[in-house]
């Protein structure tokens, strides 16, 4: 089943969301530590692998394009 949703939730409210970004059009993740050089994804399912693999990691989202580590849900799931 695809992941239709990517969200940094706090005290049950949606603060952000994954959006691909408007100038390639793919998703923007990065490992820990690190603000440059983003592993780019098509999908969220593949977002969502990069994100339970590397526990750490980050994805852009919006509102303010954000690199948004913790608090992370996954169709309603903590990652």
């Amino acid at each position: 089943m695809s992941v239709k949703s990517i969200e940094r939730i706090r005290d049950g409210k949606i603060i952000h969301s994954a959006q691909p970004s408007t100038k390639t059009g793919r998703y923007e993740c990065h490992h820990f530590g690190s603000n440059v050089d983003p592993a780019e994804f098509v999908t969220l399912d593949e977002v969502a692998e990069f994100l339970r693999k590397y526990p750490r990691s980050g994805v852009r989202m919006n509102p303010g394009w954000r690199k948004i580590t913790k608090h992370v849900f996954i169709d309603g799931v903590p990652r």
